[in-house]
């Protein structure tokens, strides 16, 4: 008979405040009648819950005019978008709710405070990803992304420079990145934009993944930050697996491990992380192996 051994649960797993906060305010517009909802781009990185709002028609679009019934509300999603982008669609004549979580508002805030200031901006982050497109849009036209060490030293000169970065970023390599970019310029302001909820999780993470034979990372494969933590977790424990659901676990793994940390990305809901520590415990359940949560 295997040994006994421990599942344990982050308690920081799942919704972060600003995606609870982006998911609260479509259900209460869809409770209230004011149907059908549409939102600019995904609400949140996860297809469960995207297909569960499709369900209660809450409706995934690109621009407003993609909207089929004009009577419905446009909804602004927790990534935030540029302020070209919300004059345009306040200007269509569909009633808009901002669901930009409010971390992100903070950092679209503070570049756009040190933008009129005459400071060119670096965002550290994901070029592609949303947040980032909407972050860009209050630099004034004035600023570089980067990715990487090697991205920053390649920077020019600055006469004036602010530092921010996206969101979900892990907070180690932003201030390394904000380093070098300090040598860059003449004066240098640096924004740590990283939201508590991400370096409360990416602690945890990184704390129990080193005693972990397996950690499980459950979240969207297109999730920035979920993909984030199972990186996080590369050459701190043996094995790592990022799911997004309970199908797509390793048995075998989950079986033989002796030690399991499982983790979500803040736009993953508790029905599918229970799911998954309610799959990985019956495929254990012969050794009565003990979930501990924090």
């Amino acid at each position: 008979m295997p040994k006994e051994s421990d599942i344990i649960v982050a308690k920081s797993a799942g919704f972060c405040p600003g995606v609870r906060k982006a998911i609260d305010q479509v259900l209460a517009l869809e409770a209230s009648g004011k149907r059908p909802v549409y939102t600019l781009g995904p609400l949140i990185h996860n297809k469960q819950v995207t297909q569960m709002l499709e369900e209660k028609q809450i409706h995934s679009i690109d621009t407003p005019d993609q909207a089929i019934d004009k009577r419905g509300v446009l909804v602004i999603r927790a990534h935030g978008i540029t302020p070209d982008f919300q004059k345009e669609i306040e200007a269509y004549g569909m009633p808009v709710v901002d669901a930009t979580c409010p971390l992100v508002k903070h950092a679209q805030n503070i570049i756009a405070k040190f933008a009129v200031q005459d400071y060119l901006t670096v965002i550290v982050g994901d070029a592609k990803h949303a947040e980032v497109i909407g972050l860009m849009g209050y630099t004034q036209g004035r600023c570089h992304v980067v990715s990487s060490l090697e991205e920053a030293r390649a920077l020019p000169h600055f006469d004036k420079v602010n530092v921010v970065s996206q969101t979900t970023q892990k907070e180690s390599v932003f201030y390394e990145i904000a380093e070098e970019i300090e040598k860059h310029a003449d004066v240098c302001q640096i924004s740590n934009t990283i939201c508590q909820p991400t370096k409360d999780r990416q602690k945890e993470t990184m704390e129990e993944a080193k005693n972990a034979d397996l950690v499980i990372v459950v979240g969207g494969k297109h999730s920035a930050n979920t993909a984030r933590l199972a990186l996080l977790c590369k050459g701190l424990c043996p094995h790592v697996q990022h799911v997004e659901t309970e199908e797509e676990l390793d048995e075998k793994l989950a079986t033989s491990a002796k030690k399991i940390f499982i983790t979500a990305g803040a736009s993953t809901p508790s029905w599918v992380i229970d799911s998954v520590v309610f799959r990985v415990k019956t495929l254990r359940d012969r050794a009565n192996r003990k979930i501990v949560y924090h």
